[in-house]
Order: structure tokens, then sequence, then C-alpha cells
């Protein structure tokens, strides 16, 4: 037994095992603690953790995982193994504090990537330069996306794919995007052009989901306050929806700011919500840029007016926020939501995953 692990009752002691998921999406880290005499894939399920499995037995391969470090039996003989060794987690029993390595792990609340070929159902500009692209799912069974997430986009001779959120509610066959192309962002005109010539050949696009963590994977029990900037409406419209279809009855609040009123490209939705929902609150900031106002100034003025309206009309404390936008803009939110008393675990941004603070 590790002497450095935690005392049980019975004698028993209860191991220190890290489990290191590393995929297309990236590589994450999970700590349990598990008795002996359970299986990793018994623990990891207790845990509420998803991983593939068949048989039980060993042999299928679907749960195999890479001992990093530690000692594990393994086996129908329980055969002692440490060091580098490929096991089955599902006749793996932990024989110390452990970590193995594997492909496919899902905590709680988490979701798996999916990579998809879809139909180009329709491409309408709706306002402001701004496209609304609906994906036909395949057929048979939907892949789960929480409402809040996004999906990347896989073009040919792209290294790189692109990202948007999903601007349509979680179990839906038809999927929407909203993307801005202004004539002078030429990567994004690309894009639409892409989905356009994709339709007319009826030529399948491929793309992979879901991503993000600034998202809704049950009903909240806090009050919502959602901050967007231009497209990042399209986040907030896919957990607005949900919320609606699921009878959500705390306050929800929408702050959407834009540069010029034609980038507000749905307001008469949401402004529609706030007729149809008592517990809804739809707050539209519009600022006209001057011609001789530097970039710069008004950005700090565009992410100030959008902390000032919150905070004007709101007790930020209680609530759960989501913010979507440019990196300086949501850090700027950020700092004066904090500094207004908002817990920091109720503040969700992708941003945050991936963006470094300026």
């Amino acid at each position: 037994r590790n002497t450095n692990s935690s005392f049980k009752a019975g004698n028993q002691y209860a191991m220190e095992i890290i489990l290191i998921r590393q995929n297309e999406s990236g590589e994450r880290s999970h700590r349990l603690q598990g008795d002996p005499e359970q299986t990793v894939y018994e623990i990891a399920r207790q845990a509420g953790y998803r991983l593939p499995v068949s048989c039980l037995n060993g042999v299928c391969h679907l749960c195999k995982a890479q001992l990093a470090s530690g000692s594990v039996l393994t086996g129908s003989a329980k055969e002692a193994v440490d060091g580098n060794a490929e096991v089955m987690l599902c006749r793996t029993w932990p024989h110390s504090d452990c970590t193995l390595t594997l492909k496919n792990l899902y905590a709680p609340g988490e979701l798996p990537l999916n990579k998809l070929k879809c139909q180009v159902a329709d491409v309408t500009c709706l306002k402001g330069h701004v496209f609304q692209i609906d994906l036909q799912l395949p057929a048979g069974k939907q892949p789960e996306f929480f409402a809040g997430q996004y999906l990347a986009l896989h073009l040919s001779g792209k290294s790189e794919p692109s990202f948007y959120s999903i601007a349509s509610a979680p179990g839906q066959r038809l999927i929407s995007l909203h993307i801005q192309a202004d004539p002078h962002l030429l990567s994004a005109l690309e894009v639409v052009e892409h989905f356009q010539s994709s339709m007319t050949r009826k030529v399948p696009v491929s793309v992979s989901l879901p991503f993000g963590e600034a998202c809704l994977s049950s009903l909240p029990e806090q009050p919502i306050i959602m901050i967007a900037s231009g497209t990042g409406f399209a986040q907030m419209k896919s957990m607005l929806e949900y919320l609606f279809a699921h009878r959500f009855e705390l306050p929800v609040s929408l702050y959407w700011g834009v540069r010029k009123p034609e980038d507000m490209y749905l307001q008469g939705l949401a402004e529609k919500w706030a007729e149809q929902f008592a517990n809804f609150n739809f707050y539209p900031l519009i600022g006209e840029l001057d011609a001789n106002e530097q970039d710069e100034a008004d950005n700090v003025a565009h992410h100030e007016r959008l902390s000032q309206a919150v905070l004007l009309e709101q007790k930020v404390a209680n609530a759960r926020v989501f913010v979507s936008g440019s990196p300086k803009l949501v850090f700027a939110i950020m700092d004066n939501l904090l500094a207004a008393g908002l817990p920091e675990a109720s503040f969700y941004s992708d941003v945050l995953a991936y963006a470094k603070r300026p």
C-alpha cells in the first residue's frame, strides 16, 4: 500500500488516481480517489465519469489506457505492473497512487467530440453583413451538445479549423451559425462562399462538435446575466432558447452591444422574447462610431459602456454571468464585475480557456 494515501475505514487505503485525457480537444487531468478493491473503470463511473467499455473482461480494448506512473494490478490474474504499460481499465485495480493517460474520458457535464458531415440547408444574409448558416445534421442519433457550445469547421486546404458558436438550442436536426462577413473580412467571406458553394453543389461540409465550457448543461439555480458583443449573440441565443424551452423562471437579462444599428441583426427577435417571457429583459446598447475617435479609445469606451449598463441595472453577487466577445472586452467586463462583488466562479466565457490576459 502507498503510505502517502489517505486512510479509510476497514483498514483499506484510498488510492489517488490521476486520469489524463489526451484527444483532439486538448489535454486535461482528473484526480480521483478510489478503493483498491474496485477497478479504475468502476471508480471513474462512480465519480460520474464516462468512458467507453463493452465486455468488462479486458479483451475489447475500448477502455485501454497507458500507465504513466505508479503501480496497478491488471488482467484476470491481477498481475502487478508498474512503469510504462498498456492496460484495460475495466480489468485494472490501483496498487498505489497512479497516473494513466487515455483518449476517451468525459467528466460529469462533458460530451464526446464528434466529427460529422453536414448538408448546408440554407445561407441567409440577415442584416449588417451577418449571415445565418443552417446545417442539417446526419440522420439517426443526433450528436449531443450543450446550449452555448461551439463547433469547428474543417475546410480543405486549411491546416486549422474555424470555430463558430452554435446559435440554436440542442435537440434539433438543424443547427445554425452566425458569421459576420464585412467586405474587409476576407477569411469570413471565404467561409460564407464555401457554405454557399457547398449548398449549390449539395456537397457536405465537415464539422466537429462540441467545444466550449461556457454553456448550460442543466438549468442553473441563479439568475442569469448575458453580455454579448456583435455575433456573440449567437451563443446567447442558444442558451436563451434552451432556457425558454425548459420554462426557466429565474430572471434572465441580455445586454447586447454593437457599434452600429445594423450590427444588431436580430434585435426584433430579442424584443419579441422580452414581450413573451416575463422573466426576460433585453438591453440593446448601440454606440455610433465617431470618425475622429481612435480605435483603441473606442474599444475602451465600448467595454466600459457594457459594464456600466449591467451594474446600473443588476446586483451581480448572486448571478451567473456569461460573456461573449473579444478577449479585451471579456477581461475588462470581468474585472469590473468582480470588483462589484461577482464571485469569480460565477463568471463564464470561452475566452478564459484560450486567451491570456492582455
